[in-house]
């Protein structure tokens, strides 16, 4: 699905969030601004918007499909140290234990196979003291951003995405994902159960969505 609409996918991503999806990967960024010295793995890279980004380490961005790592090894971007494109799945990380200072996840956690059971992939990699940062969509709960955010699903999302990826299947799957995804809450639970500990918690865009930051304890 997502090699379908990789080539549409940064010009969905800008009209279907109003153009505010860059800003909130920038916030994404400087959130682990302030890690230990080291690499940075950006996760769920699909076509490289965080790791293009202006980070002042070593960066490496992991996706499963090759299509979108095509796309962003293509893309110009911000200097760094050094900056890799690995194809991997994150049930099966191809790198050593506590290789990395931070990991940063844009809109991919809720597609991972096994959402709580990737904070003990990710731990792995991750040395103490790194720190986690997820931006995701999660279920809206307050009113009336729920009514709006639904609402913005079913009339601009589902049918703007379809129309211009030509994949209506992908742009029902996406919002689906985010409605039935764990809330913030949960997803602080969960990271607690693999050791971490919630640095801070920011919501975006009318509440759509959620900045978690964590630390690794030890």
């Amino acid at each position: 699905m997502f090699a379908r609409v990789a080539r549409r996918y940064d010009l969905l991503n800008r009209v279907l969030s109003l153009g505010q999806d860059q800003r909130w990967r920038r916030f994404l960024r400087q959130a682990v601004a302030q890690a230990p010295a080291g690499p940075v793995l950006d996760l769920a890279t699909g076509t490289g918007d965080v790791a293009l980004g202006a980070f002042q380490r070593p960066v490496v961005g992991v996706d499963f499909c090759l299509e979108m790592l095509a796309l962003a090894r293509r893309k110009p971007g911000r200097p760094v140290p050094w900056r890799y494109w690995v194809a991997g799945d994150v049930q099966a990380l191809p790198f050593a234990e506590g290789l990395f200072a931070a990991v940063t996840v844009a809109f991919g956690w809720r597609n991972f196979p096994d959402p709580v059971q990737a904070f003990g992939t990710v731990g792995r990699v991750l040395k103490k003291g790194g720190r986690l940062a997820i931006l995701e969509f999660h279920p809206v709960q307050r009113q009336p951003w729920r009514t709006l955010h639904r609402l913005w699903q079913r009339w601009v999302i589902q049918p703007v995405g379809s129309w211009v990826s030509g994949d209506p299947q992908a742009y029902r799957y996406l919002p689906e994902t985010s409605n039935h995804f764990l809330t913030p809450e949960a997803l602080e639970r969960a990271a607690a159960l693999a050791g971490f500990s919630l640095l801070g918690r920011r919501y975006l865009g009318l509440q759509v969505a959620c900045l978690s930051v964590f630390v690794k304890k030890g």
